[in-house]
């Protein structure tokens, strides 16, 4: 069954006001309704996301979708680059989302829409053929054997969003957990909906590391003596 979050500060302000007081930053996600969603629905998101698609050319503008998108560095970045694309970041953390939504406030970006929101969810609110690009940057590895099931790339949850792509459209993944980069890696190569058309167990001493941007870990990893970084490009066939 589908879990979803309660919805605290409307339906039980007192209860709200407590959890408040631990972490502060379930209340400052409300702070900005532009651009960030603390509780999706169908409605509200494409309310907002149909406002976010104004701005992006219908002929040329691409779809970008990041799951864990953290406080933004990367998600950021790339709009920035692309400002004629459109974005969704989907992240769980309140204070990590906060960050990311007065970083994109302050510098004004208008092509970015935040969720809080779990990646295996976002069938529900996008239509088939509808994203050209999905970025998963170093997800939880779940590394005890028992925890595997947890991941967020399997074969089932490739299969399920294959129709979602658009013809073409790109999966770009990064971790430096090699084990889970390798099991990713086989999981692609025996499915007949992706290619794997860019590939590296060392990122950041390969030439696909000209145009990488950057996410918080890798900032902390490059600080402590940058560790191996498997990446791969698939296309959706």
């Amino acid at each position: 069954m589908r879990f979803r979050p309660r919805n605290h500060r409307d339906e039980n302000p007192e209860v709200f006001a407590q959890l408040v007081k631990t972490n502060p930053y379930m209340a400052r996600v409300y702070d900005y309704p532009e651009l960030l969603i603390p509780h999706p629905t169908l409605e509200n998101f494409q309310q907002l996301w149909d406002s976010k698609k104004e701005n992006v050319p219908a002929s040329s503008g691409r779809v970008h979708l990041e799951i864990g998108c953290g406080s933004g560095r990367y998600l950021i970045e790339w709009a920035q680059e692309n400002p004629k694309d459109a974005f969704i970041g989907l992240e769980l953390r309140y204070k990590r989302l906060v960050l990311a939504a007065k970083k994109i406030e302050q510098q004004t970006i208008s092509n970015i829409l935040l969720m809080r929101e779990h990646g295996e969810f976002i069938d529900e609110y996008l239509p088939h053929n509808s994203i050209d690009c999905m970025h998963i940057n170093f997800p939880d590895p779940w590394s005890k054997k028992s925890r595997r099931k947890h991941r967020i790339l399997s074969a089932d949850f490739l299969t399920k969003m294959h129709p979602f792509f658009c013809s073409g459209g790109e999966l770009r993944f990064k971790t430096d957990h090699l084990e889970y980069f390798e099991t990713v890696t086989d999981i692609i190569q025996n499915l007949e909906t992706h290619k794997i058309v860019e590939y590296s167990k060392d990122l950041h001493q390969n030439e696909y590391n000209a145009k990488n941007i950057l996410t918080e870990f890798e900032m902390l990893f490059k600080s402590k003596g940058n560790p191996p970084i498997g990446y791969l490009k698939a296309t959706a066939q």
